[in-house]
């Protein structure tokens, strides 16, 4: 399909069409494909349609962890999900801030 393994993360694909970018991240079972021009993401979401049997679950919501929520200036991360979580797993939910003291460091 035109895609190039990265260097950096075997998992994590890009295309590159002139001006135009698909990226593609695989985990385990989960795809998640962004891109800079939605018609090149939905091209490539139909071709795997025809491999293999997939659900596109539309827009990224959450993904290990990670809260995405898209704005109109752009993306925005976050994690609270998953520290309010981990406060409940560890039964710290109503655990509040202390302040420890702490020689600076030289």
């Amino acid at each position: 399909m035109g895609f190039e393994i990265t260097y950096s993360d075997s998992s994590l694909f890009v295309k590159h069409v002139g001006p135009v970018i698909v990226v593609l991240l695989l985990y385990v079972d989960d795809i998640i494909i962004i891109g800079s021009v939605s018609s090149e993401i939905q091209q490539v979401i139909s071709a795997l349609t025809i491999e293999f049997d997939i659900k596109d679950l539309g827009f990224l919501h959450y993904f290990l962890g990670i809260q995405i929520t898209r704005t109109a200036t752009g993306v925005f991360l976050s994690q609270t999900k998953y520290v309010e979580d981990l406060l409940t797993k560890s039964k710290m939910v109503a655990a509040k801030p202390y302040d420890t003291l702490c020689l600076p460091y030289h």
